[in-house]
């Protein structure tokens, strides 16, 4: 019993330190139109994106060709770095704020996937939060992919 406590108020603090745990989802596309352009976090769509791909894969991974699956795993991954490096400003530790964004996507995949696995019968179902979030995903996710090569040149 002792040790659920501290575990408990460490989430409690967790949740509470983090603008994107804190909140209550909303749609990706209404927190870009909902706040100015110097105020938002330019990388919490890309992070969002990220989480979403890489719950549908958690979902499907294994109902799909094992390319598709890799490149929705890549496309994921990249956005995710992608982020975390917009996150990382002068002084910061990488390697802290890099752990920190990882721990944000945990807990984004893992509502995804509670929304996924709701009752609904069919993954995701009629929850209209993913289905935005889909929407949106789907428009940028071309550019960025195609703007955002991370592969090493060939030799």
């Amino acid at each position: 019993m002792t040790i659920r406590t501290p575990l408990i108020a460490a989430l409690a603090l967790l949740l509470s330190a983090s603008p994107v745990l804190a909140a209550r989802l909303e749609p990706i596309q209404d927190y870009v139109n909902s706040r100015d352009y110097g105020e938002r976090d330019h990388s919490y769509p890309l992070l969002r994106c990220g989480a979403l791909y890489l719950a549908s894969l958690k979902l499907t991974g294994d109902t799909l060709e094992p390319e598709r699956a890799g490149q929705i795993a890549e496309t994921a991954t990249k956005m995710v770095a992608v982020a975390t490096h917009f996150r990382v400003q002068p002084g910061m530790d990488p390697e802290a704020e890099a752990n920190r964004t990882m721990d944000q996507v945990e807990v984004l995949v893992a509502d995804y996937m509670g929304r996924a696995t709701g009752g609904r019968g069919k993954a995701f179902g009629a929850d209209s939060l993913v289905k935005k979030d889909f929407k949106y995903c789907r428009t940028v996710t071309e550019p960025f992919v195609r703007n955002y090569d991370f592969n090493p040149p060939p030799r």
